[in-house]
């Protein structure tokens, strides 16, 4: 991990690296475009082209696509019902008990955090709120079943009162998803299955095809073209936010176990090479404690050679003096997920303005909250902390004003009303105030 000192020296590099941002392409997927399209092209670029075919072609870019980009062509589109729910009968019952049991925790946690419609007698206006009618959820592949995801989005929906949830995820050829994701997928509640990825997946989802119906908002984490896709079609659809790679800053200070906060920073850096853990430590003591526990274990590790080069390249350990020094330190870079190993963490809550989502004591480590605390684990990265939210029940909302006005409060405010479309120089909106405050007053 790369060493940085003081408070000034970290918010330098942490500005450095949110400037730079993740849009440069790793070696093996830049080959895989040029094989793909003839040419080096930039994420954005190839989401274009993808997401052109399938408005153009539906069904038909969808087998083409997974043909020129996939290993093996697509056999079929959606997966029929009697095998997700024969996926969900299979399940073993430690399986089952862990997934109802994030299932309920997220419901808990989406439930309490529902907003309700509104209305004030007195000042006659309030506000409606009410549920998306088609949501397109993403789940990712890649390395590992993610049926975690699979709970984190479809969950909200479901507590927010959507009407329909599909759920698309890729699996080659005539293959289906993982059992475990297609299990998930029905004791979430999704309602159809597509075995579609990448920007094709989000595309189909935005606009729709002959099998593919078209969503009002399409949320999910994905890789890069995901993400390029999904900040193209917004607009035409809604997006829950746009996802780069993983990322966790934990601060510790003397208190803190090595071992306990090691564990988390591999377990941050087992994602993906391009995942980021950041140590943020009060003494150089405290940051070798841990650097010297992260080695240690690393050696045991299944996909050390995943967590070795997300430490080399993405890796950061920071010495500060200490914990507010740290926590503005992590304000600088907001977080997708800041962890408080530190004495008394609940004391700097106040002083925390920029994370995804907020870690408080050894106990609320961070795999806690990705599989089984409420929260959603998808949650704004690289630096969208700033202003975005992690994914909850609000995403998949719509909130309507309603105004009910009788005369006695248009007779109150509307002559301001016509006052302020005069000076904006609208006389017809003017006149549509005057005309009412005439008719009412008997002039």
């Amino acid at each position: 991990m790369k060493r940085l000192n003081g408070l000034a020296q970290a918010k330098a590099y942490f500005a450095a690296v949110r400037q730079a941002g993740t849009s440069e392409l790793p070696a093996g997927m830049r080959n895989r475009v040029r094989e793909a399209f003839g040419a080096d092209l930039t994420a954005q670029e190839v989401a274009a082209l993808i997401i052109e075919a399938v408005r153009r072609d539906g069904d038909e870019a969808l087998f083409f696509l997974s043909a020129k980009l996939d290993s093996e062509p697509l056999g079929f589109l959606e997966i029929p019902r009697p095998r997700i729910d024969a996926a969900a009968e299979s399940l073993s019952s430690e399986t089952r008990t862990a997934l109802e049991t994030a299932t309920r925790r997220v419901t808990e946690f989406q439930s309490a955090a529902m907003p309700s419609s509104w209305y004030d007698e007195e000042r006659r206006y309030g506000e409606i709120v009410a549920p998306l009618a088609r949501i397109g959820a993403y789940v990712p592949a890649g390395t590992a079943p993610l049926v975690s995801t699979v709970l984190m989005t479809v969950v909200p929906a479901r507590v927010a009162g959507v009407e329909e949830v599909v759920l698309a995820t890729p699996a080659p050829g005539d293959s289906l998803p993982h059992p475990a994701v297609l299990a998930a997928a029905a004791i979430a509640g999704v309602d159809r299955v597509f075995k579609i990825g990448g920007a094709q997946a989000v595309a189909a989802l935005a606009y729709g095809t002959q099998t593919v119906p078209r969503v009002d908002l399409v949320c999910g984490p994905g890789n890069v073209f995901v993400t390029a896709a999904k900040k193209l079609v917004f607009g035409d659809v809604g997006v829950d936010g746009l996802y780069g790679p993983t990322e966790t800053v934990v601060i510790a200070d003397e208190s803190a176990d090595p071992e306990y906060a090691a564990a988390d920073l591999l377990a941050q850096a087992e994602h993906d090479q391009m995942a980021r853990p950041v140590l943020i430590a009060t003494s150089a003591r405290v940051a070798d404690a841990i650097e010297a526990a992260m080695a240690a274990r690393l050696r045991d590790l299944p996909r050390r050679d995943v967590v070795e080069t997300a430490l080399a390249d993405n890796g950061i350990a920071v010495v500060v003096s200490n914990v507010e020094q740290a926590v503005e330190a992590a304000n600088a870079f907001a977080p997708e997920h800041l962890c408080l190993a530190v004495k008394d963490a609940a004391r700097y809550v106040d002083l925390v303005r920029a994370a995804g989502g907020l870690f408080l004591g050894e106990c609320s480590a961070e795999v806690i909250g990705d599989y089984v605390a409420g929260p959603s684990h998808v949650m704004p990265t690289e630096g969208t902390a700033r202003f975005a939210s992690a994914l909850s029940v609000r995403h998949f909302l719509r909130v309507m004003p309603r105004m009910d006005l009788d005369e006695e409060a248009f007779l109150d405010i509307a002559p301001a009303a016509a006052e302020l479309a005069r000076i904006e120089g609208l006389d017809a909106h003017a006149e549509a105030a005057q005309l009412r405050l005439r008719r009412m007053l008997g002039e």
